[in-house]
């Protein structure tokens, strides 16, 4: 098992090479940046998740080579010549590790950030793990980052793949997710989240009626002429060494994402 653990890494560091190399001939990606963030030093080994060294890290390069903004900022200015040093820190799910682990990094910093939240978990008040590794935020911890300037938006109530809902499922998870937020923080949701960063047909309609912008997995650039509710984001990977944190930063290691898409199957925008 450790073998194949040994060599399955082997071949994501070897393909990393691949994809970044692919990148060098393209010029700097234009628009901001949205970055997505799972977990911070979970210990679960899983690539949705960094180490909060790579974190402290990464958080010192955007802030020496940019701004981190609000999404809302981020929007507004993408038409601007230098939008490309924009960039905005998205935290999806809402797990613990990240009030833990990167809220301090955030709030000395005084930079802003949006947490995604699933209120299904934060009501059950644990994750699946047994070793509480993915334990959700409580409502508390939530209360504390949007009192330091947090967005809090919604992620769903329970994580589904919208693809396969019906219409009224998917009104079920908008709405008690966005009454859990409301009744919890005092917040109106104003920001989505697909989960899996999957865009649905059937709720595309409902989302755009509920929120003031919609996030997704990786994608094409942001600019000027993006749908609000059609945003791509930036994966940040276990994976990343420094080198490719900062090829994703610049041209925005885009074959990777196509690969990604390719084997899970995904052919949505």
């Amino acid at each position: 098992m450790a073998a194949s653990g040994t060599l399955k890494a082997g071949l994501r560091h070897a393909s990393k090479w691949v994809f970044a190399a692919a990148d060098f001939p393209f010029t700097p990606r234009p628009g901001p940046r949205i970055l997505i963030y799972h977990q911070i030093a979970a210990g679960m080994g899983r690539q949705m998740e960094v180490s909060r060294e790579a974190f402290e890290y990464q958080l010192g390069w955007l802030l020496d080579n940019g701004s981190i903004v609000t999404l809302d900022e981020a929007l507004e200015r993408a038409g601007e010549p230098e939008s490309h040093k924009l960039f905005v820190l998205t935290f999806d799910d809402g797990y613990r590790d990240v009030y833990e682990q990167a809220f301090p990094l955030l709030r000395e910093a005084e930079v802003p950030f949006l947490v995604y939240v699933t209120t299904g978990p934060v009501e059950a008040g644990r994750g699946e793990d047994e070793e509480g590794r993915d334990d959700p935020l409580s409502w508390q911890q939530l209360t504390s980052m949007a009192g330091a300037g947090a967005t809090i938006g919604s992620h769903t109530h329970t994580h589904p793949d919208l693809r396969r809902l019906s219409h009224s499922e998917i009104e079920r998870e908008l709405e008690e997710s966005d009454a859990l937020i409301m009744r919890n923080l005092g917040i109106k949701s104003e920001h989505f989240c697909y989960p899996y960063g999957y865009w649905s047909e059937a709720a595309h309609p409902l989302v755009a009626d509920r929120y003031r912008t919609a996030t997704l997995g990786g994608g094409p650039a942001v600019t000027a002429a993006t749908d609000p509710h059609l945003i791509h984001r930036v994966p940040i990977q276990l994976s990343d060494t420094k080198l490719f944190f900062k090829r994703k930063m610049t041209s925005g290691m885009v074959l990777e994402e196509k690969v990604r898409r390719r084997i899970s199957g995904y052919q949505g925008i």
